[in-house]
């Protein structure tokens, strides 16, 4: 009975394999996620970006939305100057953390890159609490009141 509750090598690899993937974190396989889209995933050879946009996009999508998710897919999105969704991911980031510093830093980047001044000027408004007082809050506010008068003398005074 040398064959009975033997286990073939396969068998066991497929057990231990099961077992390490059900300790790896959500964060962890986003991680491997932007790796993968970065050029810079796990095995070599690397595959293809769109696997790692898949990977974020069912977490950025699910029920419970990954912050980190959403944030790396606008960023991507940028990247890859599709603008529009990588705005609506920036959103949904403020939308689920609306403290999240960098993602109020690059829609309002986004937003005047693409010279959507009002956009730009509405989102800092909205989001006073993600001001500081370092130099950078300071120098945008600058750029914001001036964008804000610009807005106002294109539109005119009964716009």
């Amino acid at each position: 009975l040398a064959g009975c509750g033997s286990n073939t090598s396969s068998d066991v690899d497929f057990a231990e394999t099961a077992v390490a993937e059900s300790f790896v974190s959500d964060d962890e396989l986003i991680d491997e996620a932007i790796k993968i889209v970065e050029g810079a995933g796990p095995s070599s050879p690397s595959p293809p970006p769109m696997q790692g946009i898949q990977t974020l996009l069912s977490y950025a999508d699910s029920d419970a939305p990954s912050v980190k998710a959403n944030f790396w897919l606008g960023k991507f999105g940028v990247q890859s100057e599709q603008f529009e969704k990588a705005k609506a991911r920036f959103l949904k980031v403020l939308e689920i953390d609306p403290k999240h510093n960098e993602a109020f830093l690059n829609l309002l980047t986004l937003y005047v890159n693409t010279e959507d001044f009002n956009a730009a000027a509405k989102l800092y408004r909205k989001y006073p609490a993600l001001k500081s007082d370092s130099s950078m809050t300071k120098d945008l506010e600058k750029i914001i009141n001036r964008l804000e008068s610009n807005i106002s003398v294109v539109s005119g005074p009964n716009e």
